[in-house]
């Protein structure tokens, strides 16, 4: 009894299967494919660490400070949509610090309105 030898098959290799890089999609779609990104693609993309991406996915404390990922079906790996993460990084706007304070005295109307603005900001984030 023999079996297929598996090793040379003809089947050919795609460039996102060597890139590490999951796209999904209809080929005959007009629209553009879904494509799904692993821990290294995404600390690429938003400067972090795999390791600190992976605590912050499974630790409750920071799952708030990155996208929610999702695993496959038969897979242990975490990964995300490619428009959900571009779409959190633009939602996320970098944090605007403080305006200076006066050494002391009576602030001037002009920086309490400043200060008003800022704290106003900060409440609605």
């Amino acid at each position: 009894m023999s079996t297929p030898d598996n090793r040379h098959s003809s089947v050919p290799a795609l460039p996102e299967a060597l890139s590490g890089t999951l796209i999904i999609g209809d080929p005959h779609s007009t629209s553009l494919p879904v494509r799904i990104l692993f821990t290294e693609q995404l600390s690429a993309l938003i400067g972090k660490s795999p390791t600190t991406i992976r605590t912050f996915a499974t630790s409750s404390k920071y799952r708030h400070l990155i996208p929610r990922p999702f695993k496959l079906p038969g897979s242990r790996r975490l990964c995300w949509y490619e428009k959900d993460v571009l779409d959190w990084i633009e939602s996320t706007r970098p944090v605007e610090p403080p305006p200076q304070r006066r050494p002391r005295g009576r602030p001037t109307k002009r920086e309490a309105q400043v200060r008003a603005l800022w704290a106003s900001n900060q409440q609605a984030l």
